[in-house]
């Protein structure tokens, strides 16, 4: 061969070593230089070595064996001439048979390497086609679980505004201007107290956002000492609104101040006030 590829029977001819020496030796330099070639040769071998493999050997019957002699022409001389023709003949006849079995072989086998793989192309698209279909079901229900949070906040804030509407109809709540410390801010207030369900509810628009290290907190004084009601933080349009329980044992009150804490609240007042609103006013 001159300067062309290799085809598959010469590849699985090389690979069982059935060639003539010249042959051998012309693909054999062609392989040092063509990886094309050498790849599919190292399939031949690999497949003649899987062959070679799965088939026991077995020692030829010597009627076969006759036969095989008487038909490759070997006549009955001399006792060590029969001898010496007879091996030479059944190791030609041996050899052709078992290429032409290891060919045999060869094809059977790597059609079904073809067909394995065939298979496992058809496996790997079956799973693909799963993976992909189990993803759009994770992404459905991911926006499921949106809708369904996004819908339990509706309800909460549409409760929210139910009890702080009852509230400030109720005969029992008290309302409070709120009014912001400094006089540039523009921010609106209002402090609800319902002294029947012992709760708080503050309003506020035109906050300012804080940062994530900082956040409200609402107190109210008591004899001199301020406690806490608890923190919360505007949206991103400024809107706040904040309810929470009166603390236990908390009966009479002066003022409520709201100031700029840490986030996560402080115990004691330390940040600076945004909002002042008087509560001497209010029933006991």
């Amino acid at each position: 061969m001159t300067g062309r590829c290799l085809s598959q029977e010469e590849a699985d001819e090389f690979a069982i070593g059935s060639l003539d020496p010249l042959a051998e030796a012309e693909i054999a330099a062609h392989l040092r230089s063509c990886q094309a070639c050498l790849g599919l040769v190292n399939l031949s071998l690999q497949v003649a070595a899987a062959l070679s493999f799965a088939v026991p050997s077995h020692r030829a019957p010597a009627s076969l064996r006759r036969r095989t002699f008487l038909a490759a022409g070997v006549a009955r001389p001399r006792m060590i001439t029969r001898v010496l023709r007879a091996a030479r003949s059944a190791a030609a006849v041996a050899a052709a048979l078992i290429a032409v079995a290891a060919l045999a072989g060869m094809i059977i086998l790597r059609g079904q390497v073809h067909d394995l793989s065939q298979e496992n192309t058809d496996l790997s698209v079956q799973v693909n086609e799963a993976l992909s279909q189990k993803i759009e079901i994770l992404a459905l229900t991911s926006r499921l679980n949106e809708e369904e949070r996004r819908s339990a906040d509706l309800m909460q804030a549409a409760r929210g505004d139910r009890d702080l509407l009852l509230a400030l109809l109720s005969p029992e709540s008290d309302v409070a201007e709120v009014f912001a410390v400094e006089e540039s801010a523009y921010s609106l207030g209002r402090l609800v107290w319902d002294r029947g369900q012992k709760k708080v509810w503050f309003v506020a628009s035109r906050l300012r956002p804080l940062s994530d290290g900082e956040t409200y907190q609402i107190w109210a004084s008591s004899g001199g000492k301020y406690h806490s009601l608890g923190t919360f933080n505007a949206d991103s349009s400024g809107f706040a609104r904040y309810e929470a329980m009166v603390p236990q044992g908390l009966e009479s009150y002066e003022s409520a101040v709201v100031t700029i804490e840490r986030a996560g609240g402080s115990p004691e007042r330390t940040g600076a006030s945004v909002f002042v609103a008087d509560l001497s006013r209010f029933r006991r």
